[in-house]
């Protein structure tokens, strides 16, 4: 009776169960899921370091093509597979990449995903990529630009014929800030007076300091003050205004934030330290802040304006102080020019000249050419300017090729042809606020074909005063001889108030 019993409630458990099963199966609804892909994201990616990457993939979904981005989330993010554990970092949120690299460099590729996420049903789609940076600087355009009161440092890096953007290239290459408003960027190939290390040399400050970056290998990370290559001791806030080098022996001139003149001679053991902008007697000369070196001289040189007596003064080979030129030439007399200096500069043109535009008290402009080294001071030519919109000129620039002066008034360039005499307006920017004009002058590598042809280029560079943080643009002009119609050869937009600018060769 019991075994039946059991067997019965057996019986029973087992039909119960089996009816379960059979109602249960008409209780799920299946329903396809929306499937995505990801298609437009190339296997591999290469990019330098600084530099901006884009990527803007295709998505398509198998129940869904509303193209409402609102539906998905997306994120973007690197693997470091070298380290342990494996290093994730998020780069963006966006459903395109636009991102500045700012990961280190390395040998070993990343990984780069991309994952989109449906917010409705949290399903996510992922693609992925090998990202390679480097930090293959090379030559380029170093520009210095105004960002509401702030320095910022870009690079256009040359590469396959082409130029690759560095924003703000301080901050992904290096741990140097620049504290203050911008001030100056010269590259020059220089030879530390203390150590006799010779390295292609940045120099960039603002108005509370300069420091000189050492770029001989293609990095921005080595950098120090440049207080620490002068002989004496200045307190802060102290920077340099100019720095001109002479293009070879790795001479240099200096004019620093208190007016003081200084020159640089590694070879014989002269740092910035000795000012020169004074007399055999001791006494002071303020001097203007134009100055024109002997270019690719191999002793040191430069010619001077005293802005008080209004007279030439030149500083030769390792003199502690300058003095008054000496000249047998009857065209002026440099001690007694009687005459306010508006600009002076070396230019390679005319077999190598010293150009000086002078203002007299009539206002009345003139222009001196000169001969000048540590040899000799041989006046050309002086010559009354008859351009008068050049009287309220506000920057010059003369060409290394045909010896032009161009020059600025308000947001028109005129081009002035001391050789014939013509004065003609060759550009109006218009609306735009003109910010610098000026020739590139190659430092170290003077026979190489492109930066002999970048030279020739005349640079404007501009800005539009409703948004000067990205409205910046440098742009590089043909200047044909014989009076030529100028010609845009290439522009760098996307900028932001440009205050100066230098090639890194």
């Amino acid at each position: 009776m019991k075994n039946y019993i059991i067997n019965t409630v057996g019986l029973c458990l087992i039909l119960f169960m089996a009816m379960a099963c059979r109602k249960d199966l008409g209780n799920y609804d299946y329903q396809a899921i929306n499937e995505g892909t990801i298609t437009n994201i190339q296997p591999s990616y290469t990019a330098l370091r600084g530099s901006v990457l884009n990527i803007s993939p295709t998505l398509t979904f198998t129940q869904d093509n509303t193209n409402d981005t609102s539906k998905y989330s997306y994120k973007w993010y690197t693997l470091d597979n070298s380290t342990t554990p494996v290093t994730k970092r998020n780069i963006s949120e966006t459903r395109n990449l636009n991102w500045i690299v700012s990961i280190p460099a390395s040998a070993t590729a990343y990984d780069l995903l991309y994952e989109v996420t449906e917010k409705s049903t949290g399903v996510a789609f992922r693609r992925s990529a090998k990202l390679t940076v480097s930090t293959n600087i090379a030559d380029g355009w170093l520009v210095l630009n105004d960002i509401n009161g702030k320095a910022r440092l870009d690079f256009f890096n040359y590469v396959n014929n082409d130029f690759q953007y560095y924003n703000d290239v301080l901050a992904s290459n290096s741990t140097l800030a620049l504290n203050g408003k911008p001030k100056l960027v010269y590259f020059y190939q220089r030879r530390d007076p203390f150590t006799s290390v010779i390295a292609k040399s940045i120099l960039v400050g603002t108005d509370q300091g300069t420091f000189i970056i050492n770029t001989q290998d293609n990095t921005f990370g080595n950098f120090t003050s440049f207080t620490n290559s002068m002989t004496n001791y200045v307190p802060a806030p102290y920077y340099a205004e100019r720095v001109k080098s002479q293009g070879g022996s790795y001479l240099a001139y200096l004019l620093d934030s208190k007016g003081q003149l200084f020159f640089e001679n590694p070879t014989v053991g002269f740092a910035f330290g000795s000012r020169v902008n004074r007399l055999s007697t001791g006494e002071d000369v303020n001097i203007s802040p134009f100055i024109a070196e002997a270019y690719k001289n191999i002793t040191t040189y430069a010619l001077m304006y005293d802005v008080d007596n209004r007279r030439f003064l030149e500083h030769k080979n390792y003199a502690t102080a300058s003095s008054v030129p000496s000249t047998t030439s009857d065209l002026f007399v440099p001690g007694k020019m009687n005459m306010d200096l508006m600009y002076m500069d070396f230019t390679p043109a005319v077999s190598g000249q010293a150009f000086a535009i002078l203002k007299n008290d009539a206002n009345k402009v003139y222009l001196a050419r000169i001969v000048c080294n540590a040899s000799a001071f041989s006046p050309q030519a002086f010559d009354e300017v008859l351009a008068p919109e050049m009287t309220n000129a506000t920057q010059f620039a003369i060409d290394p090729a045909e010896g032009y002066i161009m020059y600025l008034v308000g947001s028109k360039i005129y081009r002035y042809n001391p050789f014939d005499k013509t004065n003609a307006m060759v550009l109006d920017l218009g609306a735009r606020k003109v910010s610098l004009i000026k020739y590139q002058r190659t430092i170290m590598s003077h026979t190489n074909a492109r930066y002999i042809e970048n030279a020739k280029k005349l640079i404007v560079c501009s800005y539009d005063e409703a948004n000067p943080t990205t409205s910046g643009k440098m742009e590089l002009f043909n200047v044909p001889n014989l009076n030529g119609a100028l010609s845009l050869f290439k522009s760098f937009d996307g900028l932001g108030k440009i205050v100066d600018i230098s090639y890194r060769e």
